[in-house]
């Protein structure tokens, strides 16, 4: 008689890991944060664990390919106290200039 196997259960991720910024990279004083790809609430996460490691006055540029995020990013910087400049269209992508 042939065993019968129960569903195989792979151990969690960790969601802290699993969580995080594409790149991070800092060109003439401008750090860069690249979360596209990445939906809600991860993508928010992702910026905030990064933003967190920056110093105050930063200059902060988020990329991002998910259209709805605008506005959670706005009310983000708004809790925060961190300066929401403003929002290009580069054409399926959009960067995000902030500071903190």
């Amino acid at each position: 008689m042939p065993t019968i196997s129960m569903w195989p259960f792979k151990k969690k991720l960790d969601i802290k890991e699993s969580i995080k910024a594409s790149s991070v990279e800092m060109i003439d004083g401008i750090v860069t944060i690249d979360v596209q790809g990445q939906t809600c609430p991860g993508y928010l996460l992702a910026i905030n664990k990064e933003v967190d490691k920056l110093e105050n006055g930063t200059d902060i540029e988020l990329l991002i390919s998910y259209a709805p995020c605008f506005e959670d990013v706005k009310v983000w910087c708004k809790e925060r106290d961190i300066a929401f400049k403003n929002i290009n269209d580069l054409g399926g992508m959009w960067k995000i200039s902030i500071k903190k």
